[in-house]
């Protein structure tokens, strides 16, 4: 895959972050109930300049058709939709197909745990329907709101602040 965009980060800390690609789950971490959580479109929008952003998605309200329509005039926002069974596996595959060391991954499931791991940022999401103990132990940064979120990526010095020890 062609890449031009990138977010470098270089902490104080002396990790380096090196990101190309923002992959996200999409039922409990950008929707509630199959609907967009509010100002997360326009915060994707805004990501989806800075980096390719994929989202992945088993579908399990059977919204993702509607939802896409919000977005169909970005070309560097990708919906997936998943195929039927291990949804775990299949995100790992992915970031592992795009690379890792690239890859800041934000989810809320169990099925998001070994892509958070593995991903070279992951990112845990804390809404409305939870989150598993696994994606928050395999997260470096754990947030209540997906907007909160997507903003460090927006707001450099938050993630800063965040992630240097």
């Amino acid at each position: 895959m062609q890449h031009q965009k990138v977010v470098e980060l270089d902490l104080p800390c002396g990790v380096f972050y090196n990101l190309k690609y923002l992959v996200l789950d999409l039922d409990g971490t950008l929707t509630t109930d199959g609907r967009w959580i509010e100002g997360v479109v326009e915060r994707l929008k805004a990501v989806s300049q800075l980096l390719t952003v994929y989202i992945l998605t088993s579908d399990t309200n059977q919204t993702v058709h509607e939802l896409t329509q919000s977005l169909i005039e970005n070309n560097d926002i990708h919906i997936i939709t998943l195929a039927a069974g291990r949804g775990d596996v299949q995100k790992l595959e992915f970031i592992a197909n795009i690379g890792c060391e690239y890859t800041a991954a934000i989810g809320n499931g169990c099925n998001d745990a070994i892509m958070l791991k593995n991903a070279s940022l992951g990112i845990c999401i804390i809404g409305k329907e939870g989150a598993s103990k696994e994606a928050i132990f395999a997260s470096k940064v754990v947030f209540t709101s997906i907007c909160d979120a997507l903003d460090i990526f927006l707001r450099k010095n938050r993630m800063i602040a965040t992630l240097r020890k």
